[in-house]
């Protein structure tokens, strides 16, 4: 029995033990209308069973509401789970959703109309992930990151970038666009900048600048090893309001997780919009 499936079941007994519901969404299934559902019928807790786009997507339409999320960790990076700390057994986590935990409230971003909790990835990023195909997902698993390195080594491309960040205009030619709400990146133990949380009432823009393939590869090292002293090709914006950015050319919006457009993109940050369920703090 796969991840998903064991989550399932055990997620159905607590349901079964405390008079809740169950709701299974399949592929293509609309995540929006199961929310929306039962937000009128007014639950006040909702667990997340999936990857990093199946909580984005429930968090993002959780933002602003007094409903609780958990994760239950069912995807091949879960990277969201693994930056608030939560176990990624499903017995560990939804031991912790039962059990004894804290609620911390965490910053959303609004994108083109959209809320979303983890990364928003412009460039080579989005563009290779889009060619990954689900089989090559399932056969790789987490090592599919590198192969989507390979990818936007060999498609690589420079966009000209249009950015305002709070008011700042800033513009210049770079491989890539993070937008990041949390640090943590698809490979343990890299993240992205050195004090990047979910809970400081803003984001951070990481701009991967450069026209080449050698300034690909530099950027690269210097994203990976945390180089943001200014000394390398990145550039780090904190954004506490708002981020718009438009590239020529045109380039695929990827937000935790999930393809939700091409440029230009319109970021609002909501400070502390979404409550999840985390591990109790140590004393």
């Amino acid at each position: 029995m796969g991840a998903g499936h064991y989550a399932l079941r055990r997620v159905e007994e607590i349901a079964r033990r405390g008079g809740g519901e169950v709701l299974v969404l399949h592929r293509g299934e609309d995540v929006e209308t199961a929310v929306e559902q039962a937000i009128c019928q007014g639950a006040t807790d909702i667990i997340a069973v999936g990857g990093d786009g199946t909580v984005g997507g429930v968090a993002g339409l959780l933002a602003g509401k007094d409903i609780v999320v958990g994760i239950v960790p069912a995807g091949t990076a879960n990277m969201f789970a693994r930056e608030l700390g939560i176990p990624l057994s499903v017995s560990g986590s939804l031991d912790l959703i039962m059990g004894k935990h804290d609620i911390r409230c965490i910053d959303a971003m609004e994108v083109n109309g959209r809320r979303f909790v983890h990364q928003v990835v412009l460039g080579a990023g989005s563009e290779a992930l889009s060619r990954i195909t689900p089989e090559e997902k399932r056969f790789f698993g987490r090592s599919v990151y590198a192969l989507m390195g390979l990818r936007m080594f060999r498609d690589f491309r420079s966009l000209k970038v249009t950015a305002v960040i709070d008011g700042r205009e800033i513009s210049g030619h770079a491989s890539q666009v993070l937008i990041a709400n949390a640090g943590i990146l698809g490979v343990h133990p890299f993240r992205l900048g050195p004090s990047i949380r979910v809970d400081d009432g803003q984001v951070d823009v990481v701009f991967m600048m450069g026209r080449s393939r050698a300034s690909f590869i530099i950027s690269g090292m210097d994203l990976l090893y945390g180089n943001y002293d200014g000394s390398g090709n990145l550039e780090h914006y904190p954004a506490k309001r708002s981020v718009r950015i438009d590239t020529v050319p045109s380039t695929l919006i990827r937000a935790d997780g999930e393809f939700i457009g091409s440029t230009p993109m319109e970021l609002t940050v909501l400070p502390g919009a979404v409550r999840f369920i985390v591990p109790p703090c140590k004393e």
